[in-house]
């Protein structure tokens, strides 16, 4: 009894540990990059396009945004992120649709979900 216990705890402990790690959005640094101090996330620019201005590569802002999530969330998202790496402008580089085959519950048939993410680097203009 006591080690039926023992393994249910665990168990719940390693799944809870699990869904704590997922993050939904994130960046992170080019190595190489030289480190700014944080803009005003209302002044960083969302660009589909090369920029054609001279520019410094700061790093990759990514987000996952859930089926539900509206344009002006995730843009929000991306610009906030892009503007605590002290960026400018944000270049969408990719936007994509990932294709998987999942179960929502045990008796239910697989059913196709679509995951979509958002990948952009963060440029700071050269003054």
């Amino acid at each position: 009894m006591k080690m039926r216990r023992l393994t249910i705890f665990c168990l719940a402990a390693l799944i809870s540990g699990t869904a704590a790690c997922y993050r939904p959005y994130g960046y992170h640094f080019y190595p190489d990059a030289p480190r700014f101090s944080p803009n005003y996330p209302g002044n960083v620019e969302l660009l589909r396009g090369d920029p054609r201005r001279e520019h410094i590569r700061l790093g990759e802002v990514w987000v996952r945004p859930s089926p539900m999530a509206d344009r002006y969330y995730v843009e929000g998202i991306l610009r906030e992120k892009a503007a605590a790496m002290g960026a400018d402008a944000l270049v969408i580089v990719a936007d994509r649709y990932f294709r998987e085959r999942a179960f929502y519950s045990y008796w239910s048939p697989r059913r196709t979900v679509y995951d979509r993410q958002i990948v952009g680097i963060a440029i700071r203009y050269r003054r």
